[in-house]
């Protein structure tokens, strides 16, 4: 009797709280906040420019953050809009937004402090929604002068900081990365208590060539996951994650989705997209020198690999004789003396469609190629750059569409 009284409990709650559309949206439908919550820190959409968006919070919350009020969301909040430098917040979700820039305030450095939410907070999900700095550089080509140092970010600057032991793996980041994202790992029980996002522009008066720069950054502070959630079964799931958020349906439990690996820098939890290297520049590139990162993918039980296709692969490569795999893309050993390109994505496991094995890929070698990656563990690729460029050798990047595979024989 107990138990058929709490079900039908919970088939009341949905009456109550449910509609055609959902209240409770999961990490992968997260839309604008909810009109029964107050300030709750979610994305919103300004009453007149759609484009620049905020995040819901009581207007003393957005007051207190320096931002502007762009609109209304909930009841008795507002769409804050945290559009100036130097801003300090802890919300859930917060949507940073250069200041206004001319050529006259150019060559400003740009400061956002996020103070962790709470103590179950493990990670922050930085999305790059619009993110338009100048491009990296290397010094001009000499003659007779075949190697030159790698692109390095050195107007315009982004980086991550006040990071503790976590530093070494989160690049600077320059040019254009507008749809990319990174994660940053984060621990408030050794004091680790905020992140630091830090903006630093050339001055444009000296530079006029420059392109403005422009930015539209999400954080998302993701809690992990707690053991209450371990023990519902699939019926109470489906239930209760039709309702808002209840003892049932704990933040932790909606940010699972989102929650990368251990070190990844960037994950894709969904099972089909793309991913390209920073500052791909829609096939110019360049990359940017020095990069050595993972990009994972979600391996849920029935899944046994990762078919990777290339819309475009220009890689530096060491010399034009070889397939551009493995030991063609770093040299071992090294050539005393004598400076190699090591400049490759390491694919584990790879085998393409018209049946090369690899793992290192490097030059054109995956342009225009079907890769199966069927590795035992954790689905990624891992790209490394080194700090030199070769005349006539491109480095303009990759971008590859992915699938995971049910299915491990390519078609």
């Amino acid at each position: 009797m107990a138990v058929i009284n709490f079900r039908l409990l919970v088939l009341f709650a949905i009456t109550q709280y449910c509609g055609a559309d959902s209240i409770y949206r999961t990490a992968r439908q997260q839309g604008p906040a909810s009109i029964f919550t107050i300030g709750n820190g979610e994305q919103c959409q300004g009453g007149g420019d759609k484009s620049i968006g905020g995040v819901c919070l009581s207007r003393n919350q957005c007051n207190t953050q320096g931002g502007k009020a762009i609109g209304f969301c909930g009841v008795f909040a507002t769409c804050c809009s945290l559009n100036a430098c130097d801003i300090r917040t802890n919300t859930k979700v917060a949507v940073f937004i250069n200041p206004p820039l001319s050529k006259e305030s150019s060559g400003l450095e740009c400061s956002y402090n996020i103070e962790i939410n709470n103590n179950n907070v493990c990670q922050m999900r930085i999305d790059f929604e619009t993110f338009n700095l100048a491009p990296p550089t290397t010094v001009e080509a000499v003659d007779n002068v075949t190697q030159r140092p790698g692109y390095m970010c050195k107007n315009d600057i982004f980086r991550v900081s006040n990071l503790h032991g976590n530093a070494e793996s989160l690049p600077s980041l320059c040019g254009d990365n507008s749809g990319q994202h990174f994660y940053v790992r984060v621990n408030a029980s050794i004091n680790d208590r905020s992140v630091r996002l830090d903006f630093k522009l050339a001055d444009r008066i000296s530079q006029p060539n420059l392109p403005q720069a422009t930015w539209k950054i999400k954080v998302t502070q993701l809690e992990c996951f707690n053991t209450l959630g371990k023990y519902r079964d699939g019926i109470l799931d489906a239930i209760t994650a039709s309702l808002p958020a209840t003892p049932f349906t704990t933040t932790a439990d909606r940010d699972e989705y989102l929650i990368a690996p251990p070190g990844c820098l960037q994950y894709y939890p969904d099972r089909a997209g793309f991913f390209e290297s920073f500052n791909y520049n829609r096939g110019a590139g360049p990359y940017i020198a020095n990069l050595a990162y993972a990009t994972c993918f979600k391996r849920s039980s029935d899944v046994c690999g990762i078919k990777l296709t290339a819309a475009s692969f220009d890689v530096a490569w060491q010399d034009d004789s070889n397939l551009y795999v493995d030991t063609d893309c770093k040299a071992n050993p090294l050539t005393q003396g004598q400076a190699h390109s090591e400049d490759y994505i390491f694919i584990p496991e790879a085998e393409t469609a018209d049946g090369l094995r690899g793992s290192k890929f490097c030059g054109s070698s995956a342009a225009n190629q079907i890769i199966a990656s069927t590795p035992p563990g954790p689905l990624y690729v891992y790209f490394h750059s080194d700090n030199l460029v070769s005349h006539g050798v491109p480095e303009a990047g990759y971008r590859f569409t992915y699938n995971v595979l049910n299915n491990c024989y390519l078609k």
